[in-house]
């Protein structure tokens, strides 16, 4: 898969992405709006990919089109034989980039490094509660989009409907089969933005 945070973009490229006139990106450009450089003196304005990204999120314009192609998934779970079978079922088939945490705090540090689409996480971690870890993921405008599928042994019905007030979109019962697994990924990574549950607090 080739690594988007290296690339780099023309104008036209980035009109195309943020769905505007390569007109206007120009004078985004040439007004400081978006930082790049030009390939020469006066030549043709180029804009790198972490710089692109961070305008598309100051200005509230969804990355679909940026990151288009990248799945990226966490999976965060203190149980080993779990760090070790959803990875391996996820790209058994699937190109998924998939990384792994097994505390609250290995997974804030995760979150800010690369952004996933999608969390899978279990409520009872070692250190944190797995709910305190969804609303802080919802509330990060990085992150505020990313799917978060919770997964648990321990949760009775009542609680398991109480986890969308937290911000997570789907619940598995501990044990699940990893087909049931494999279409609640596809079918969440599928789900538009704007259906997508809010934290009921800000962390």
């Amino acid at each position: 898969m080739t690594d988007n945070k290296s690339r780099v973009f023309t104008s036209g490229e980035v009109a195309q992405i943020c769905g505007v006139s390569p007109d206007t990106v120009s004078r985004w450009f040439d007004m400081g709006q978006i930082e790049g450089y030009r390939l020469g003196p006066g030549g043709d304005r180029r804009i790198p990919f972490d710089s692109l990204r961070q305008f598309m999120l100051n200005h509230g314009i969804p990355l679909d089109r940026l990151e288009e192609g990248e799945r990226r998934i966490l999976v965060v779970d203190d149980d080993p034989y779990y760090l070790d079978v959803i990875p391996a079922a996820l790209t058994k088939t699937t190109d998924y980039q998939v990384f792994v945490a097994s505390t609250g705090f290995d997974c804030g540090a995760l979150v800010a490094e690369h952004n996933p689409h999608l969390i899978i996480l279990d409520i009872h971690l070692s250190d944190m509660d797995g709910r305190m870890v969804c609303e802080r993921v919802k509330s990060r405008p990085e992150t505020r989009n990313t799917r978060i599928l919770a997964i648990s042994g321990y949760i009775d019905d009542d609680e398991a409907k109480m986890l969308t007030d937290y911000g997570f979109d789907d619940y598995m019962k501990k044990p699940f089969s990893l087909a049931d697994l494999g279409d609640s990924v596809e079918k969440l990574l599928a789900m538009p933005a704007a259906k997508i549950a809010r934290p009921k607090s800000q962390v």
